[in-house]
């Protein structure tokens, strides 16, 4: 979807004038992390950076280029030409970056910044980045990312920025530490030398230099009107008339100039400059197409020749523009002379770029003609197999453009809204918007605009689409039976709608602990996903299979698919897509399942900052837990109960039980391993948990299914072990009724606690070999391990008494082993992070985490901190929250105070 030209260094023509002192205070940024060059139109701003950039090249360093334009100036079209114009540098730059951004719902920036930074950490070679006309580019998330990524790059980063204006950047702080190269249109000017070198040797007028020194005083030595000039007196029969009737600064001389040059021009020249001023590019067959004239690519050849500033995009001189002081004149000469054609032309080219597969140039200049309905149609044309191949950004951004009551004529585009509200976890829009597209749909089809065929197609996607919505805002039981009502009558080829209703079916069974139904639904997904064909489906079906299997406790099953959707991800977006990233959440778990911290503090450290930006709730949800689980694993328990609470809140604001029955769970479980079993009561009665909420028809609900385990740990940590046992007897059969056996282990081993505190020997023995049986073919240790003291006593209590046990050799003594050996080295890593005030010794932070805490301790903030040592700024966030867990603090300025009272001479020897 990118325009390749605009990454392209602008060819540089033969003859040019050198400007040694120009090229040399450029060559500064070399050691420099920006460079300005900052003039009005026409100071030749583009052609010494492209003769400079030209230059370094030869040298060796990658230098990367962005034309940029008016229709840049939303950030996700930013991002893409900013990877674009690095990797067209170096190819082997951040080569997953392009996947990342384009297979994201939403722009993933904080991500993209850190890959950034990071992959130019890593460059030996120096890279520079060139953005010409970057005036266009004042969108604050854009000028706020450049500003961030300035501030975070290592000194082999360097940007070069061309521009009419400085605009938002902050300069100060580069310029104080001479990081800053600065060029205006002081420096730009032509001296008297540059002016007759110009004229006599470049252009052969032979000038007196009266002559020249008048031409010089009257131009100012502006460039654009120096050339301006030299072409008009290549022209002119009477050189002393038009030097005495030359006058006026830069504006004026222009329009003089500029009338001079074109009432100079045949008639049929003159027609296909105005003609083609409507467009930024522009090559024959274009051309061709707007000005009816079969010899359009040898008036561009006599363009060139007559340097009619016309410049080519490539080395192949297929693509053409004109100097934009030239362009813009050009045009207002078009709207003096025939402004009833402007329109027309914009449509023609609007059709032929349609034609030509440039749908965003074609949607440019259907909305520039005043003809919104086309520019609908073209994203009406293209926006299914757009959403179909995951590629929503593009469908967003064109939908941002058009006006709602135009979107609102048009049902198709309305249901565009609603997938892009389905992938972006907003259920309550998607739901608004599909009343709309029915009732619009109804008033068409009334009005005989719509055809039975279309409506039929329009009718079924919607019942797609509500189902999906109704999942998303988690009304499983609702999404299942629309489901069920609508699946019989979705016609046979519309593959993708039918994949898209088996995997909402498979999703909302696999909450509902449904693994059966789940299972059949994702499998025949993949079948219609597969003749549709929809990479993205294909995915989604094998990480619900996935998510089945874990539940289920097959850990190996889950791994198998998960594996499978990742090399999905990677075949159709690449690596570090926002695709690979929601399916490494949940690998991720099933490493830390099965104790490998290692493993899953990598994954999560590589696909969480994705998945936070721009996840569904489901995999934020899975991203938060994790987070929360490793942090308390590595005994920072502050840090793990500070993301559980925000999760909880996550889940209570967007009403999803099941992320806040997890959370307020995993929440309980910590308080009372810290003893605040007071505490953990307190919270339960204030979320209305209680025994008499047991009787509720709304805790019977699956998604409150951990809530019952919550209480059930109160219940065990105040003594009475019966009751919680009797509760999670309950939940026990439910679970081993429907093959959940995963979240079987777990209430297993909770209900063997509640029977060897109650002294139920016989109910406790049983529940913990169930337990273990359970967990140990699977390898799973976490879900046993984080039941802390409590259950070590029952599997030592075990170890005497289950005979299978006893036999040195077998499978489950070498578990049960593992799970008390385990137990005493998870006991050492807590009492390493004591809650209590830490002492600078007792810290053991590695030697990054010592300077980062060095740092904060005297104040720095993130990005300050991300400066001097060089760190994304995800990096960072990382590190601080591994320290908060170690300072036993839950923000920056308790860790700052803990920080002074430690004392930094403690912190700098650990």
């Amino acid at each position: 979807m990118l325009i390749e030209t605009k990454l392209r260094v602008p060819a540089v023509a033969t003859g040019l004038l050198d400007r040694p002192s120009l090229m040399a205070a450029l060559a500064q940024v070399e050691k420099q992390k920006l460079a300005l060059v900052e003039a009005p139109t026409g100071f030749g701003k583009t052609t010494l950076l492209a003769q400079w950039a030209v230059s370094l090249v030869k040298r060796g360093p990658a230098v990367g280029w962005l034309s940029a334009e008016a229709s840049d100036n939303r950030i996700e079209r930013f991002l893409a030409y900013i990877a674009g114009a690095m990797r067209r540098a170096d190819p082997d730059f951040a080569p997953d970056l392009p996947a990342l951004i384009g297979s994201a719902p939403k722009p993933p920036v904080e991500t993209v910044l850190s890959v950034l930074v990071n992959e130019l950490a890593a460059r030996t070679r120096d890279l520079f980045l060139v953005i010409d006309d970057f005036h266009h580019l004042d969108a604050p998330d854009i000028r706020a990312f450049l500003q961030a990524l300035l501030g975070y790059a290592p000194p082999q980063f360097h940007l070069v920025l061309a521009a009419r204006t400085q605009g938002a950047l902050q300069m100060a702080g580069l310029r104080a530490r001479g990081q800053l190269v600065r060029l205006d249109q002081g420096n730009l000017r032509f001296s008297l030398a540059e002016t007759t070198q110009l004229l006599n040797s470049g252009r052969q007028l032979g000038l007196a230099p009266a002559e020249l020194a008048l031409l010089q005083h009257r131009t100012e030595g502006w460039p654009a009107g120096l050339n301006l000039a030299a072409l008009s007196l290549q022209l002119s029969g009477e050189r002393a008339d038009f030097l005495g009737r030359i006058s006026g600064r830069d504006d004026a001389i222009a329009d003089f100039l500029v009338h001079e040059v074109l009432d100079r021009q045949p008639p049929e020249l003159l027609d296909f400059l105005l003609t083609t001023s409507v467009l930024e590019r522009f090559s024959a067959p274009l051309a061709a197409a707007l000005s009816g004239r079969a010899d359009a690519a040898a008036m561009i050849a006599q363009a060139e020749r007559d340097n009619l500033f016309l410049s080519a995009l490539d080395a192949d001189k297929t693509w053409f523009r004109y100097h934009t002081l030239f362009a813009d004149l050009l045009r207002g000469e078009l709207a003096r002379r025939a402004p009833e054609r402007k329109v027309g032309l914009h449509l023609v080219a609007a059709r032929w770029l349609a034609e030509a597969g440039l749908t965003s140039e074609a949607v440019e200049h259907a909305l520039a003609a005043g003809e919104r309905g086309l520019a609908a149609e073209l994203v009406e044309a293209c926006c299914m197999p757009l959403i179909r191949s995951r590629s929503i950004a593009h469908v967003r951004d064109w939908l941002t453009r058009l006006p709602a009551e135009v979107i609102a004529e048009r049902p198709r585009l309305m249901l565009a809204q609603v997938w892009i509200h389905f992938h972006t976890s907003q259920p309550g829009a998607g739901a608004r918007v599909l009343g709309q597209a029915r009732r619009a749909i109804a008033a068409q089809q009334r009005a005989g605009l719509l055809g039975a065929a279309e409506v039929a197609e329009l009718g079924a996607e919607i019942r797609v689409l509500n189902a999906g919505v109704l999942s998303a805002a988690d009304h499983s039981r609702l999404a299942i039976r629309m489901g069920e009502h609508c699946l019989p009558d979705l016609p046979r080829h519309l593959h993708f709608l039918r994949g898209v209703l088996q995997n909402v079916m498979a999703f909302s069974h696999y909450s509902l602990g449904n693994l059966l139904a789940a299972r059949r639904a994702a499998l025949i997904g993949i079948d219609s996903h597969a003749a549709a064909p929809s990479p993205f489906g294909l995915i989604y079906s094998e990480l619900i299979l996935g998510l089945v299997e874990k539940a289920a406790g097959d850990l190996d099953a889950a791994l198998a698919h998960f594996a499978r959707a990742t090399r999905l991800a990677r075949s159709s977006d690449g690596a570090r897509s926002y695709s690979e990233a929601m399916v490494g959440i949940f690998e991720a778990e099933i490493l830390y399942e099965r104790n490998d911290l290692a493993g899953a503090e990598a994954l999560m450290s590589l696909h969480r900052p994705l998945i936070e930006e721009c996840g569904l709730v489901v995999h934020d949800m899975a991203c938060k837990l994790l987070v929360a689980r490793l942090a308390a694993a590595r005994g920072q328990a502050e840090a793990a109960l500070a993301e559980l609470e925000a999760a909880e809140r996550l889940g209570l604001k967007n009403r999803y039980r099941r992320l806040f029955s997890s959370a307020l769970q995993e929440r309980v479980k910590l308080l009372i391993g810290r003893g605040e079993v007071h505490f953990a009561r307190l919270i339960l009665s204030a979320r209305g948990i209680d025994e008499a909420w047991l009787t509720d028809a709304r805790a019977q609900r699956p998604a409150s299914e951990l809530e019952h385990v919550a209480l059930a740990r109160v219940l065990i940590a105040e003594g009475r072990p019966q009751a919680a046992q009797r509760l999670l007897d309950r939940l026990g059969e439910a679970m081993r009724r429907d093959g959940r056996l995963r979240r079987l282990t777990q209430v297993r081993a909770l209900t063997a606690i509640a029977a060897y505190q109650a002294r139920d020997a016989l109910a406790a023995l049983a529940a913990i070999a169930e337990a273990v049986g359970l967990a140990a073919p699977r390898g799973a240790l976490r879900t046993l391990l984080e039941e802390g003291p409590a259950l070590r006593q029952v599997l030592a209590f075990g170890l005497e008494r289950i005979p299978a046990w006893r036999k040195p050799d077998s499978p489950a003594r070498r578990f049960v082993g593992e799970l008390l050996d385990s137990g005493a080295a998870s006991d050492t890593v807590a009492n390493e992070h004591p809650q209590s005030r830490p002492r600078g010794h007792d810290l053991h932070l590695s030697p990054r985490e010592s300077e980062i805490a060095r740092l904060l301790g005297q104040g720095l903030g993130n990005r300050e901190i991300g400066q001097a040592l060089t760190m994304a700024p995800d990096t960072v966030k990382w590190h601080l929250k591994n320290i908060f867990g170690k300072l036993g603090v839950t923000n920056r300025t308790q860790a700052v105070l803990k920080l002074q009272g430690i004392g930094l001479a403690a912190l700098a020897a650990t």
